[in-house]
């Protein structure tokens, strides 16, 4: 198996590669020029040029494998000790190129593997000398400097490992750097947010959902996601985005603060995240529930005088404003009847009337709305509702609710889209069912779409008030319902009301 290289061992490499060139060059000056040649030198000199390029051309990759680096310098190591018998033995010209083995050992199996072919080297070497009847006395300058240039390569490498480790561990430390600089400015974001939505007027708990919840999915494209707080009977739903992956993995992460436990984030995702990705998504919702927290908080303390305040407008505007309007009508009517000779006049008093008559509408449902304390979103009525749906089709609630619909609304939205969802449910035989759209109080769009069998919309079987309830109720808070649907292609209901 191959090691994994050092960044500075293939520059060290060509620089000892560099080296033998140079002492081979040395070598044959010595022998060709000062010396002068004999017939032995030239085989000399063919035996050490064939170690000298054979070192220049084999990879570095045959050094990192198994025992690659202790056999390939003794492999060395013999053929240019062959080369320094025929000219010398300790004195021969190639004792500097005979120095490559031994620093290749200590480049690539450290200092051991070094040594071990240093000795060997040198053992060699004093063999040689004395079966050449030579004093072994003349090997120890040979044997030296295979000593000092493998120690000088030891500690080059010791050195250059060390900065090389020093350069790892800072690389990873300034990722892990910015990893929490990343994490930070998402925080900073989501705090950001929050601020805007205070100077705004709009900090309530699904604005501060809905946001969080878009923020989340789109670090991790892909994912769907469903947050909920703790309420009185149960989590309540603040908002639910993207369709679950049916194969995906679903991690439940907690909103807390140090002492109060507010809600969970269920959010699915494709692929498993990394504890890295887990612990990035916890901070970027810890924000949210400390705001959660404050919110309750807040809604406990001013919880009794904001009803009380909701309860006196709600009467002044029934029984002020109401009655001023109805007589404002009653006066156009009034004025309208004697303009008979000026019917241009009659229509615009006429048109002031419908105005008056919208507004009367209008007042009517801000008291409704007054009267009504806020309640649980149109999200988590849906799913309320559908909770006893079990098994296939799933039953997927995906809407963009930036505030839930008026008090005089929602009920009647929820009886129409909920009756549409357990209809697909149990007759449409779809894969799967997706209630989805957009609410932004008092302008919706909200579809439940199947993929099933589909059906005919016109026609209504004896006995079967399903759709004509359907219709009642969104005429009865001004709605449009519209039925789409193909036989084998699936089935689409949607709800409309308001306007932007």
């Amino acid at each position: 198996m191959l090691a994994t290289p050092a960044p500075w061992e293939s520059r060290v490499h060509k620089s000892v590669v560099v080296g033998q060139w140079i002492a081979f060059a040395i070598g044959l000056v010595s022998t060709l020029i000062i010396d002068g040649p004999e017939p032995l030198d030239f085989v000399a000199m063919a035996v050490a040029a064939s170690y000298v390029v054979g070192s220049s051309l084999i990879p570095e990759r045959w050094y990192r494998v198994r025992f690659g680096a202790d056999a390939i310098p003794l492999i060395g190591a013999v053929t240019i000790l062959v080369a320094m018998t025929l000219t010398g033995g300790p004195s021969s010209p190639y004792l500097l190129v005979s120095m490559g083995p031994p620093i290749f050992a200590t480049i690539y199996g450290g200092i051991r593997s070094g040594l071990t072919t240093g000795i060997l080297s040198g053992a060699l070497l004093v063999l040689v000398t004395l079966a050449d009847d030579r004093a072994i006395i003349d090997v120890a300058p040979g044997f030296a400097l295979y000593l000092v240039f493998v120690l000088l390569v030891g500690v080059v490498r010791k050195l250059l490992e060390d900065i090389h480790g020093q350069a790892r561990a800072l690389a990873v430390e300034q990722e892990s750097t910015t990893q929490r600089l990343k994490r930070l400015e998402e925080m900073h974001s989501a705090l950001l947010k929050l601020s805007e939505d205070v100077s705004s007027g709009r900090l309530n708990p699904t604005e501060v959902g809905a946001d969080t919840l878009d923020s989340i999915l789109e670090r991790f494209p892909g994912s769907a996601g469903k947050l909920a707080i703790n309420g009185e009977n149960g989590p309540v739903v603040l908002a639910a985005r993207g369709i679950p992956d049916e194969d995906g993995r679903v991690y439940d992460l907690p909103l807390s603060t140090t002492n109060t436990d507010v809600g969970s984030l269920e959010l699915t995702t494709a692929e498993p995240l990394s504890p890295g990705d887990l612990s990035e998504a916890a901070a970027m919702i810890h924000p949210v529930a400390v705001a959660f927290a404050n919110l309750r908080l807040l809604q406990d303390i001013v919880g009794s005088a904001v009803a009380e305040e909701r309860t006196r407008l709600a009467r002044e505007m029934h029984d002020e404003i109401g009655p001023s309007l109805a007589s404002l009508g009653l006066a156009l009517d009034m004025t309208a009847m004697q303009q008979g000779a000026h019917p241009e006049v009659a229509a615009d008093l006429q048109v002031l009337r419908s105005n008056v008559t919208k507004l009367v509408e209008d007042v009517r449902a801000s008291v409704a709305d007054l009267r009504n304390a806020p309640g649980p979103t149109l999200t988590a009525r849906i799913l309320q509702a559908t909770s006893n749906l079990e098994g296939k089709p799933p039953l997927v609630v995906d809407i963009d609710e930036r505030r839930p619909p008026r008090a005089a609304q929602i009920g009647d939205l929820t009886s129409i889209l909920s009756e549409a969802a357990r209809n697909a449910h149990q007759h449409s035989n779809a894969s799967r069912v997706v209630v989805s759209g957009q609410v932004d109080r008092s302008f919706g769009t909200v579809s439940v779409v199947d993929d099933g069998n589909g059906f005919d919309p016109d026609y209504e079987p004896d006995g079967h008030y399903g759709l004509v309830g359907m219709r009642e109720r969104a005429s009865k808070i001004g709605a449009t319902i519209k039925f789409e649907s193909k036989i084998g292609v699936g089935t689409a209901v949607t709800v409309e009301w308001g306007s932007r």
